[in-house]
């Protein structure tokens, strides 16, 4: 079991690494193209790009997994809209911010709405407290975001 969370810790580690050189990635051609073209073509090839290796998967006889329901193809594009939005704001906010700060904002509002998740228990999960403790560390990382800010 331990070994599993270990696992998990360090793969959300490589995907926080990934995120930000995305986020890099996303400011500087935002910089050059605009936010709202690179969410749109960011989110655009990669769609593309998924459907290529849908298609080999297909053709080499590989199914991806149980069929879609409509419930979960709204889903799907509800999150792909959210994609859209999401690479917007990275190529945007990053050019503003720096990516170290804005990685760290994004981790924040990230923290903030799971934060609310979590104690509410969306999803159908165990709801888990709001107590002092997770609140200073809330109010801790908003201290780090704003250490992180450029100042000029």
């Amino acid at each position: 079991m331990k070994n599993l969370i270990l696992l998990g810790g360090l793969g959300a580690f490589g995907t926080g690494v990934v995120i930000a050189l995305q986020s890099y990635l996303s400011g500087r051609a935002g910089n050059i193209v605009g936010p709202i073209k690179t969410g749109l073509w960011t989110n655009f090839l990669g769609g593309a790009l998924a459907g290529l290796i849908i298609l080999v998967l297909w053709l080499l006889g590989r199914r991806t997994g149980s069929p879609l329901t409509k419930k979960v193809i709204e889903m799907i594009v509800i999150s792909g809209a959210l994609g859209i939005i999401i690479i917007i704001g990275v190529s945007y906010s990053i050019n503003l911010a720096g990516v170290t700060a804005g990685v760290a904002a994004i981790f924040l509002g990230q923290m903030f709405l799971s934060l609310i998740a979590d104690t509410s228990g969306w999803g159908g999960a165990v709801p888990i407290p709001l107590d002092l403790r997770r609140i200073v560390g809330l109010i801790l990382m908003s201290l780090s975001v704003f250490l992180l800010l450029p100042r000029k």
